[in-house]
């Protein structure tokens, strides 16, 4: 169980040690840096170079191989592993049917049915606490006399309460994967990109309010008003869904304050994508 537990996990960190970005190197080092400022910095260049590397591309650069026109290597991957946890969530319940040998996914309702309608709320069938034994008694000579008598079995106390917390962990890993994969699919829509990135810069105080627009030089800096929806929604065309979400990655395993310090100098240095004329035939 653990090793199929662990199975989705390998496959996701193989991949993005093969996909061009190492997101969870990427962590690693904004968490374990000494001077947490470097680690930031590193993650800043990092991050700068794969989005311009891809837009310079026009591409994703996957397993080594270019990608025409495809920003959602990552994201597809990422959904994947997704459906790949909770499939594994579904597939224990089969397994622990065969290793068992009884209804195991019914087990838990009759559990808890119990729970609410006696006392002993935990006997079961499946594993009794009391049974008959049989055992042999060798007396003088070459007799055997065996004898049945009731005996207790201890175990059972806790194999019954193990494999209820089993059924009840595996019916709430599979709920809870379910709704990370509507609440990604929800944060991967343009409309929620927009926001979140708004949210981040705020963070760092780079959207300037509504009353308060200072005005900066083209030449000289690279701030760009996001109450300017077109240029605005450029920076989040020049990330592209598989950005968004390496990004999100990122916040989700640091703090928004090193979030909005990413994304701020993101925004600060990155160039419009630019449309590709040219047939890939």
């Amino acid at each position: 169980m653990a090793l199929l537990f662990l199975l989705p996990k390998a496959i996701w960190h193989t991949f993005t040690r093969q996909g061009g970005l190492n997101i969870r190197r990427l962590v690693q080092m904004i968490k374990e840096k000494p001077d947490a400022e470097k680690g930031v910095d590193f993650v800043k260049r990092a991050l700068q170079s794969y989005f311009n590397t891809q837009n310079n591309l026009q591409g994703t650069i996957c397993c080594r191989y270019r990608c025409p026109n495809f920003y959602l290597s990552y994201t597809l991957m990422y959904f994947t592993i997704k459906i790949l946890y909770v499939v594994n969530t579904l597939v224990q319940f089969f397994l622990l049917n065969t290793f068992l040998s009884f209804n195991f996914t019914g087990y838990g309702p009759e559990a808890i049915n119990n729970l609410l309608s006696s006392e002993n709320w935990l006997e079961s069938p499946r594993f009794p606490r009391v049974t008959m034994c049989d055992f042999m008694v060798r007396r003088l000579g070459s007799n055997q006399h065996w004898y049945a008598v009731q005996c207790n079995l201890p175990i059972n106390l806790f194999n019954e309460k193990i494999f209820l917390g089993i059924w009840l962990w595996l019916i709430i890993l599979t709920v809870l994967n379910v709704l990370s994969i509507i609440s990604w699919i929800v944060a991967l829509t343009k409309s929620r990109r927009l926001a979140s990135i708004k949210k981040y810069l705020r963070v760092v105080q780079e959207v300037p309010s509504k009353k308060d627009r200072p005005s900066f030089s083209t030449t000289t800096s690279r701030y760009r008003l996001l109450n300017r929806k077109e240029e605005f929604e450029q920076f989040a065309e020049y990330l592209h869904t598989d950005g968004f979400l390496i990004f999100r990655i990122v916040a989700h395993n640091t703090d928004e304050f090193v979030a909005g310090q990413i994304i701020e100098h993101l925004y600060r240095h990155y160039e419009p994508p630019t449309p590709n004329y040219m047939s890939d035939v």
